[in-house]
């Protein structure tokens, strides 16, 4: 792992804009910490460019929730974009999807359909009556499993 990113920043109209490349992590978040430290110093609006970002673990989440909620605090804007598929996710599965704005694609849309088999379920799901045994005569219907509602 990396110890340190470059972490790059620079003055728009909008703001500052750092864009971060590579994966955050428990050892690059700090290399971040200190860039939006620095930029937060202006009081003006901060946007982080996440677009070179394919990796984000729970470390990194704290930090954008921490940034979200001292921005918030001090009424200053706090533009996130660019994530990818895994930092994406990681946000939608904590429930801290709001830190993206909702013009942003929704990485899920892109990503293919679910594949269906000819029984109508996806590949691999078990089939009801499985794991319950079967009744007399091999009937392939549902039972209801002690210990199952």
């Amino acid at each position: 792992m990396n110890d340190a990113i470059l972490v790059t920043m620079s003055n728009d109209p909008r703001g500052t804009v750092i864009t971060v490349p590579g994966e955050l992590d428990m050892d690059t978040c700090p290399a971040l910490r200190q860039a939006t430290t620095t930029a937060t110093a202006s009081q003006t609006a901060l946007h982080l460019d996440l677009a070179g970002v394919p990796f984000m673990d729970v470390t990194a989440l704290h930090l954008l929730l921490d940034l979200h909620q001292d921005f918030q605090q001090r009424g200053v804007p706090l533009d996130i974009s660019g994530c990818r598929r895994q930092p994406t996710r990681l946000l939608t599965l904590t429930s801290s999807r709001h830190l993206l704005p909702r013009t942003q694609p929704v990485e899920a849309a892109r990503l293919r359909p679910p594949r269906v088999s000819s029984s109508g379920r996806p590949p691999g799901a078990v089939p009801p009556w499985r794991g319950c045994g079967r009744r007399g005569g091999g009937q392939r219907r549902p039972l209801r499993c002690r210990g199952r509602g």
